[in-house]
């Protein structure tokens, strides 16, 4: 199952199985989780957890295969579209009326309840407040800033955190077989597993961090800025700029004290940790942090990447001198 191995360790998880296990479920849970690419493989985790008959899901029996297909016929899946509209859950309302055909449970997940519009939060508020017996809507949030406090009171929330990197390089190993391309997807996911996934999938991780160590070795003189900075499309620039956030700042800790590590990005920091003073590390961590406020506020990539590049250029013979 995609990323059970790190949800059946966290408090949310642990929470909801003592729940079931003690037969006092709530009808209704908000599950916060910020990793929106892997949030329905976690909602998914729990609807197991309900209708699988172990302790813990087994993941081979009907109800756990049929749930992850999305088939199961007590197990109904919203949006069905972009977003949970006032359409999906009129035909919550209308389904949670009918009994369940295969087990004792009748489960409706609802994945992006951030996005639901007000309209169809407030449609939604008698089935939170009194559904039908045995049944259970398991609401999928990225955040609850737009969630409605009508709803929140209604549920009972458990957060996903963020995970540790070396926890999520474990959990992908087995399938991500490029151990460095790996690390550098996980390196800029935010300890989302979800987006570490897909880094590794595109290569976009691997691709943004090979540029942020060029950028120290192939920029040596303003003639190469405008040069370099063709190369960071509009897609790889937030993860460029990350990737120079990264890679400074291991850089500036390996002067202070040792830390172990591999691979060419490793490498690099500890290059530049030997080579460039403290004095131009800061001020090219200075020059990043600029550079992510540009990014939010939509500066053009080019823009952004010529003031990073330059500065980072800068400081070098500023401080070298």
């Amino acid at each position: 199952m995609n990323g059970f191995s790190l949800l059946k360790n966290t408090n949310a998880y642990k929470v909801f199985s003592l729940d079931v296990s003690r037969g006092t479920a709530s009808h209704a849970y908000l599950i916060v989780c910020e990793d929106e690419l892997n949030l329905e493989n976690y909602l998914k985790a729990f609807a197991k957890r309900l209708l699988c008959s172990e302790s813990e899901p087994c993941g081979v029996c009907r109800n756990c295969t049929l749930i992850e297909s999305k088939t199961h016929t007590d197990v109904v899946f919203y949006p069905t579209g972009k977003k949970i509209l006032v359409a999906d859950v009129d035909d919550l309302v209308k389904k949670s009326a009918y009994k369940p055909l295969e087990c004792d449970k009748k489960v409706f997940i609802l994945n992006g309840v951030s996005n639901m519009l007000p309209q169809a939060q407030n449609k939604l508020l008698k089935t939170l407040e009194e559904p039908p017996k045995n049944t259970y809507l398991l609401l999928g949030a990225t955040s609850t800033y737009t969630v409605l406090s009508t709803v929140l009171s209604r549920c009972k929330r458990l957060d996903i955190p963020s995970f540790k990197e070396e926890d999520i390089v474990k959990a992908l190993e087995g399938e991500c077989l490029d151990r460095q391309k790996l690390l550098s997807a996980v390196r800029l996911s935010g300890g989302k597993l979800g987006e570490a996934r897909e880094r590794y999938e595109s290569g976009a991780g691997a691709l943004a961090e090979e540029l942020a160590i060029k950028t120290f070795i192939e920029v040596t003189s303003s003639r190469d800025v405008a040069r370099f900075s063709g190369k960071v499309t509009k897609e790889l620039l937030k993860d460029y700029i990350s990737s120079l956030a990264r890679l400074t700042g291991l850089a500036l800790r390996l002067q202070d004290h040792f830390e172990s590590g591999d691979g060419a990005f490793y490498e690099t920091a500890l290059n530049l940790s030997k080579t460039l003073n403290k004095g131009a590390l800061i001020h090219a961590s200075d020059a990043v942090r600029k550079a992510e406020k540009d990014v939010y506020f939509n500066a053009t990539a080019t823009a952004v990447v010529d003031g990073v590049v330059f500065s980072i250029l800068e400081g070098k013979h500023k401080w070298l001198k």
